[in-house]
């Protein structure tokens, strides 16, 4: 810093240091272990403090840098109380016991912080200084410019455009506005989701990812989850060719890598949550404040989302989820500790320079719009502080030795309403168990987590292990159901004479003319809901998209086998109010959407009776055709009703912005690329995204 720039700091420098003198004479009162004597004491102190944090924070940095890292950071309090009971131990009168060493400098930071905040002060801009001087200076011949894409998780088009017209993303708008950049919509594959996106993104390839978590049959029935820590790497396994969009680069905080070589909170690197540590995140400890200012800014999240909760409830605001202390956290996790320390690392990495490609994930929006809306006032402000490191990162990148071409997308949007409990008062797995006989047992996965918190919260992985938790489930399941039992044979060894020959499918077919005239005219009755014990089926969500496994057979159970097994289950399901459509695959006809007035025979495109998918926009039989032909599909796919007036779905868990199946804004994601770049033309699907990105990066690098 130059002479001028310390005299026009020195007002706030002023101000910092009256407000933390402050606090310290203040927590005397609040700590019974903290006594500083008399009051000009404090002045001593914050110097101390700065003095202290000067001289030892390297010291810390060097050799306790994994233990900081490997406690999410929180290490670093501990630290502070050591170097704060430091400082103080040389003042005359002034007596630091253990409690007083963690609270005063946690006090300390979130005052700072606020005051900071109220006067606009821009504490990056220091921390800033401290990756300059980190970063080694080496003569290097000039580089083709690199690409960086921020992803901003779950922010549809639509949302997107409603944001800059409140002039809550500035930066983005600008970029249009002066035809730097522009702006274009695309549409997901099925499923609308994360995994599916990423994958497609990154690896040009989403291939039976079925929904954000599905039922291996044949696996042993195993639940894969696509983002979590232990799936993760299992699944890009499978779609990875060691071609992916960041063989050159780095993956922050992503689901998959993009096959680059370093992948900092990327879920399939991790593997499990102690292999956190990557020294990309170094970055973030530069100085002892920085982790501090995240750290307070964490807090004022969790109480700005406690505020929320009161607001809502108050207001009655609706629809409206319980959300509590433990989501308050994981809130302020994703849209303040992520997101500050994604900036962190792509700032260290853009101003070295090496880097080719970058793809990270800020993925405060998604987490809150879940929660809250996708439109409710508290989505606003998570998209302008998005906004606002999006210009942090481009003025780095104005100040980098090497260009970067800007790209910023959107895996997927959000589609919005009350839950389909919250509507109709009943689970979708308790609803399929009233369509079934009364001892059917539905495994239920409809708890309301996204790929942020399902990344490191454990769940059964087995049949086996869900049979140990839930108690007395015999082992020979289905036994009693003497039905069941004789046909279960026939139907596992795939005969279709066992189906077309079964007597009661035959009563059936004689009683309706067509399959149409059966959904139509069969009335389904419902048994209890009593708690049962010997059947096998899971039930999941993925946002308005709900995934039906009968868990006794190995294979997909064909429409067929579903009509004589349990005739009163599709129509029961397609008449329902909450749901627009089901998918199931034929043994004749090959893959049927069902509606409750019509079908469309995805096989040949032959619609019997009304559309069932004519509000869900052109592509949608593009879309259920690929996607019936995944391996691991559900015995029965179900999506939610569409309102096209109100732009409403239901989601299946407990999410009132969501995303994963066909309805709204949830298939229109964006992305908005420098405007010098070719036109791609439609986009469809994500590996659509994946082709034309890759095109740009060769381009500008033709030799790799």
């Amino acid at each position: 810093m130059n002479l001028y720039s310390y005299i026009k700091a020195a007002p706030n420098l002023i101000l910092f240091l009256i407000v933390n003198m402050i606090v310290i004479i203040e927590m005397t009162h609040l700590c019974g272990d903290f006594k500083i004597g008399d009051w000009d004491n404090a002045f001593f102190i914050v110097i101390a403090m700065n003095i202290g944090y000067t001289l030892l924070w390297p010291f810390f940095r060097k050799y306790f840098m994994k233990f900081m890292v490997m406690t999410f950071g929180l290490g670093t309090i501990l630290i502070d109380g050591i170097i704060f009971y430091i400082a103080c131990f040389f003042i005359p009168g002034v007596s630091v016991g253990p409690y007083a060493a963690i609270e005063v400098p946690i006090v300390i930071s979130l005052a700072t912080t606020l005051v900071a905040n109220i006067t606009n002060t821009n504490q990056f801009d220091k921390y800033l200084n401290k990756i300059i001087e980190h970063i080694p200076k080496k003569e290097s011949e000039p580089k083709n410019p690199g690409v960086i894409m921020l992803e901003i998780d779950g922010l549809s088009i639509n949302i997107l455009k409603k944001a800059m017209d409140k002039g809550l993303m500035p930066t983005l708008k600008s970029w249009i506005d002066n035809d730097t950049h522009n702006l274009k919509g695309w549409e997901t594959d099925l499923s609308s989701q994360t995994g599916a996106s990423q994958a497609g993104i990154l690896h040009g390839n989403n291939e039976n990812i079925v929904a954000y978590r599905w039922v291996e049959k044949e696996n042993n029935n195993q639940i894969v989850v696509s983002g979590k820590l232990s799936d993760a790497p299992l699944v890009e396994k499978r779609i990875s060719n060691g071609e992916g969009l960041l063989v050159n680069g780095i993956s922050i905080s992503n689901m998959f890598s993009g096959d680059s070589k370093s992948a900092p909170l990327t879920s399939s690197r991790l593997g499990k949550i102690t292999n956190i540590n990557n020294e990309t995140l170094n970055t973030v400890f530069l100085d002892a404040y920085n982790f501090q200012r995240i750290f307070a800014m964490f807090i004022w999240d969790i109480l700005v989302e406690l505020k929320s909760q009161v607001k809502h409830y108050v207001k009655d605001i609706k629809p409206r989820l319980r959300r509590g202390i433990v989501y308050a956290a994981v809130r302020a996790g994703a849209n303040v500790v992520l997101r500050e320390v994604a900036t962190n690392i792509l700032t260290a990495e853009i101003l070295k320079g090496e880097t080719d490609t970058v793809y990270s994930t800020f993925m405060g929006y998604d987490e809150v719009a879940h929660h809250s809306g996708t439109q409710d006032e508290d989505v606003w402000p998570v998209l302008r502080k998005i906004d606002l490191q999006i210009q942090r990162i481009n003025s780095i990148i104005e100040m980098s030795d090497r260009e970067y071409k800007l790209v910023i997308l959107s895996d997927h949007g959000q589609s919005n309403g009350a839950t389909f409990k919250q509507r109709y008062g009943i689970t979708l797995g308790n609803y399929v168990r009233s369509l079934l006989p009364d001892d059917i047992m539905v495994y239920k996965n409809e708890y309301n987590i996204d790929h942020f918190r399902d990344a490191i919260i454990g769940e059964n992985k087995q049949i086996k292990t869900i049979k140990q938790k839930m108690g007395s489930l015999r082992t020979d399941i289905l036994d009693d159901n003497t039905y069941v039992q004789n046909v279960r044979g026939g139907i596992e060894n795939r005969k279709p004479a066992i189906i077309f020959e079964n007597e009661r499918y035959l009563n059936l077919k004689k009683r309706y003319s067509n399959s149409l005239e059966y959904i139509t005219g069969h009335e389904s009755t419902q048994q209890s809901t009593k708690k049962a014990k010997d059947s096998e089926l899971i039930v999941m969500g993925s946002g308005n998209l709900g995934l039906i496994y009968l868990t006794q057979w190995k294979q997909r159970l064909t429409y067929e086998e579903l009509v004589m097994l349990f005739p009163e289950l599709i129509p029961g399901l397609v008449k329902h109010p909450g749901i627009g459509f089901i998918l199931v695959n034929s043994l004749t006809n090959g893959g049927m959407v069902i509606g409750e007035n019509g079908i469309y025979y995805l096989e040949n495109d032959k619609v019997v009776g009304e559309n069932p998918i004519a509000k869900f926009g052109k592509n949608a039989a593009r879309h259920l055709k690929r996607q019936n032909s995944f391996d691991n599909m559900p015995d029965i796919m179900v999506n939610s009703f569409y309102d096209e007036k109100t732009e409403e779905v239901c989601a299946f868990e407990e999410l009132i912005g969501n995303h994963g199946g066909l309805g709204g804004d949830q298939t229109k994601p964006f992305i908005l690329y420098p405007s010098e770049w070719e036109d791609p033309g439609e986009l469809i699907g994500a590996s659509s995204i994946h082709h034309f990105l890759k095109r740009e990066i060769n381009n500008l690098n033709p030799k790799k």
